[in-house]
């Protein structure tokens, strides 16, 4: 047996998921059960081979001790590869500055290291809102955030992302965010696109992932479950929707980047 993420054969049991075998990989921490299709990963992953992933990496600036302390620390808890790949995370990291973001609106978190390298990325004065599940998890996260000393730009709420959607929505004036990430309840991307959308300024990005969805976009009346069709829909609809640019990426399970067009 091999890692899926990349295909070290130093693994250890892990406990149980679901009645399921679970294992980590020694080399990368990677989580995954005995069930785990490779090949169906295999598409859905950077498309390319490991070794040249691996170069890549070598030659992008490395992720924080900070950041990959908390992916590490977070690798024991159940899904823990649902959250954001490091690769991920720095590229965010990297749009910020770009851009000079200073409010970013964050829908859906699991260890929130994403929250940290996006934190870690913002101006002093700059501030992150940020939703989700509370938990063990989250605990941690504070934890690293209070490392980091980045704690003060974190505005964490408990709850859904269609919530704090509507609550942002319902402030006059609006208040708009440079930047807003997608990345809670797959089936309710849509929803959530249609809110974002409105909370975005010109020329702002919305960046969005799991667009992939482990290779089932590519045939979802096979799979035809919500989170699938979640997914599927926002994809056709973002890149036909004439408000915004938009590249997507296979990276790690992919990422979607658009922006959003300024009217003249």
């Amino acid at each position: 047996m091999k890692c899926p993420n990349c295909q070290s054969t130093k693994l250890r049991k892990h406990g149980f998921y679901r009645g399921k075998q679970r294992y980590q990989c020694k080399d990368c921490v990677r989580q995954f059960v005995e069930t785990h299709h490779p090949s169906l990963h295999q598409q859905t992953s950077t498309g390319v081979e490991d070794r040249i992933d691996r170069y890549i990496t070598s030659i992008s600036t490395p992720a924080s001790d900070l950041l990959v302390n908390l992916q590490q620390a977070t690798a024991q808890y159940p899904l823990a590869q649902m959250q954001p790949t490091l690769r991920q995370a720095q590229l965010i990291a990297l749009l910020i500055r770009s851009i000079g973001a200073s409010r970013i609106l964050e829908l859906g978190i699991f260890s929130s290291y994403s929250t940290l390298a996006m934190a870690l990325a913002l101006p002093t004065s700059g501030k992150i809102i940020s939703c989700g599940v509370g938990g063990k998890h989250l605990d941690l996260a504070r934890a690293h955030w209070h490392q980091a000393g980045v704690e003060d730009r974190i505005d964490f709420q408990i709850g859904s992302g269609l919530e704090l959607l509507d609550r942002e929505i319902d402030r006059s004036p609006i208040e708009y965010f440079d930047l807003i990430t997608i990345s809670g309840l797959k089936h309710q991307y849509p929803l959530y696109y249609q809110r974002a959308i409105e909370l975005l300024r010109p020329n702002g990005l919305l960046i969005t992932t799991d667009i992939l969805w482990q290779g089932k976009v590519l045939n979802p009346d096979t799979y035809n479950d919500d989170f699938t069709r979640g997914i599927d829909l926002f994809n056709r609809g973002l890149v036909a929707d004439t408000r915004v640019n938009v590249s997507a990426l296979s990276i790690g399970d992919g990422i979607s980047i658009a922006t959003k067009i300024a009217i003249s």
